[in-house]
């Protein structure tokens, strides 16, 4: 027993020690730790599930956000938990089942028209916001205006719920040498002909984005019509000027992740984001079999995108240059 008791007392030395030795490490490595903690923000991405579409855009955000912030697609069943970190989301079904899974997360909608996203950034202003896809009406006008410099008068088509989407269009017009007339479509069966008035009265149609005209099931018929009548259509986006429209102005994509990346920057400085705009830099696609068969000369599509900055810049000044 005597034995024992001096080996039980350098157990007790020996563990008194170590303890002595691990508090100051463990104060010392303590700051170290903390220093090495992540700082990155987190923005969550809710694609459209066109996989090419929402890679291309993935990439173009890496290049655009805030240092030290990641971007992590998200599914749908994560969304319930996200109440407070940013979401990208792209196209207008991505944005609703967003809204609907987490009414408390911060939105940050793309490829959205005005039309759509507007009503839920006015009830949210700061919570939710948008890099708007369509083209302000007056550019797609001042498109046609560029391609076709004597033009003077537009055709636009509308149903009663859509009219009043060209109203700040048409008192825009005079300004730069233009003016509109809109005829109205009471139902389905009167858009030939309704359309064949329209036809008579603009040198060009104005196609804006109102999916009850301007749809899958109506543009072969619309763009047909015009063609056989020697008439073009401007707008409302790329993917009709592919079917057939002569021209529309776009926003390129690059120019809507670097205004999604200022919107990021904006919300983790500030904690709300920016009202929804449009962007700044569009260019202009053009269908040139159709100006060809049309015996319609092509500016250059640079070319047309400036004369439309020119006028804008100027306020129409150069109108009739």
């Amino acid at each position: 027993m005597e034995m024992r008791q001096p080996d039980q007392r350098w157990r007790r030395l020996l563990m008194v020690a170590r303890r002595a030795l691990v508090v100051p490490l463990l104060a010392l490595l303590a700051p170290m730790a903390a220093a090495q903690e992540p700082t990155a923000q987190t923005v969550y991405f809710a694609g459209s599930g066109n996989a090419a579409l929402d890679q291309h855009l993935i990439q173009l955000l890496e290049q655009e956000l805030p240092a030290d912030t990641t971007l992590e697609k998200v599914s749908d069943d994560q969304l319930p938990a996200i109440t407070s970190r940013p979401i990208v989301t792209v196209g207008p079904a991505a944005f609703t089942r967003v809204r609907q899974a987490s009414r408390s997360a911060p939105i940050l909608a793309t490829l959205v028209d005005r039309e759509f996203i507007t009503s839920f950034a006015e009830r949210a202003p700061g919570q939710i916001s948008a890099v708007y896809y369509d083209v302000p009406l007056i550019r797609q006008a001042l498109t046609g205006k560029a391609i076709l410099p004597q033009a003077t008068k537009i055709a636009l088509l509308a149903t009663a719920d859509s009219v009043e989407l060209y109203e700040p269009l048409i008192d825009e017009l005079p300004r730069f040498g233009l003016e509109a007339r809109v005829f109205l479509v009471e139902r389905p069966d009167r858009l030939i002909p309704t359309l064949v008035r329209a036809l008579g009265y603009g040198d060009f149609l104005l196609a804006a984005p109102d999916s009850a005209i301007y749809n899958p099931r109506t543009i072969k018929y619309i763009l047909l019509t015009a063609y056989r009548r020697n008439q073009i259509v401007i707008g409302p986006s790329q993917a009709y000027v592919k079917a057939g429209a002569l021209a529309s102005s776009y926003a390129p994509f690059p120019e809507m992740a670097r205004l999604a990346g200022d919107y990021l920057a904006e919300f983790f400085e500030s904690g709300a984001f920016p009202a929804p705009t449009y962007p700044e830099q569009y260019r202009v696609e053009i269908n040139e079999q159709v100006a060809r068969s049309m015996n319609i000369p092509l500016p250059g599509r640079d070319e047309i995108a400036e004369r439309v900055n020119r006028q804008l810049a100027n306020d129409g000044e150069t109108a009739n240059d």
